[in-house]
């Protein structure tokens, strides 16, 4: 296909980096690489990292990278999971804006263009999110994507709960990462660790407020590795990507009540869970930084009790009991993760 020379408006505009970490997905990825293609703005790189593939994915990108010399790059490593594949691909990305891509999702042809000109137009900010839209592959119905048909104007605390966006919704500046280190090896929830430690940084939020990005829904596990359902190794990464935002909220004094009795719920949760899975370190870790966020403000000795029980019994007859109970008084489930 032919590729545009220059903006569409005409502008003389920095480098946009798009990094798209890969596994596994060669029937993908050639889409996936035509939507950054076809991109109005210039200039720009496509920086394709393979995870690991066990299929024919490195022979897909390598020939892309033939195809495209001076605008497609291709690095291989072992098996790390997308945080370290994003975190490799940033070390090389010589772009000012940062764009992530799962090989999975398209981005719409004028993404970078308009993202760039609210930067241009909001140069204190450090992050500029679009509309983005989630479409069934079966049926084609299409809805936006949590908050990001919304107006956003923080993200931390704000995704503590819940994120706000997708991966592939925000364009970053490279400018935030002298502020935060990026990227970790977690293999789950690594995106959203990500976005809370650039907001902890004081990333400053701006939107573009239109349907810039597409999530498709097929069958099969996404790239982004959430699909499995609560495995044990899937809990232990949801519980360390939990346990390693309050450590930087605490370390950095962001401790107010306003979010932090909140938070402390999903790490009662987050306990639980852990217990219900064999994991006892980390359900321990989990009832211990509940219990620490709630103490300034009220009295924890619920969760004393708690601890004290699984001492006794156990991590799983404890959580059956909490449960049976719950069930016994009719308890809203909401309620029951309250400490």
């Amino acid at each position: 296909m032919s590729e545009p020379t220059s903006n569409s408006n005409g502008d003389a505009a920095a480098t946009v980096s798009c990094i798209i970490p890969l596994y596994n997905r060669a029937h993908m990825l050639e889409a996936c690489v035509d939507s950054v293609l076809r991109q109005t703005h210039r200039p720009l790189e496509i920086v394709l990292v393979d995870d690991g593939s066990q299929d024919e994915t490195p022979a897909a990108a390598q020939r892309l990278a033939d195809l495209h010399p001076g605008v497609v790059k291709f690095i291989r490593q072992e098996n790390g999971g997308p945080g370290a594949a994003r975190q490799t691909g940033l070390r090389h990305a010589t772009g000012e804006f940062i764009q992530y891509l799962d090989s999975d999702d398209l981005l719409e042809p004028r993404k970078f263009e308009l993202q760039v000109r609210r930067f241009r137009e909001c140069p204190d900010a450090d992050v500029c999110y679009c509309i983005t839209l989630r479409q069934h592959a079966a049926s084609g119905s299409e809805r936006p994507w949590a908050r990001t048909a919304e107006v956003i104007e923080r993200i931390f605390p704000d995704f503590l709960i819940q994120r706000g966006w997708h991966t592939i919704t925000p364009l970053w500046r490279k400018r935030i990462y002298d502020r935060f280190p990026g990227w970790s090896n977690l293999r789950a929830m690594e995106d959203w660790e990500h976005d809370l430690k650039a907001g902890m940084a004081g990333a400053a939020v701006c939107q573009a407020a239109e349907p810039l990005a597409r999530v498709i829904d097929h069958s099969g596990e996404r790239a982004s590795g959430m699909g499995t359902g609560f495995t044990p190794q899937l809990t232990r990464n949801y519980f360390l990507a939990h346990e390693s935002i309050w450590l930087e909220m605490r370390d950095r004094g962001l401790v107010d009540r306003e979010y932090t009795e909140m938070f402390s719920r999903k790490l009662f949760w987050l306990a639980r869970l852990c217990g219900e899975r064999g994991l006892r370190d980390e359900a321990d870790r989990a009832l211990s930084y509940a219990r620490e966020m709630i103490t300034p403000y009220r009295s924890s000795v619920g969760l004393r009790a708690f601890q004290t029980a699984t001492r006794c019994f156990g991590w799983p007859m404890t959580v059956r009991a909490a449960e049976a109970v719950r069930r016994l008084l009719k308890t809203p489930a909401g309620a029951a993760e309250k400490p």
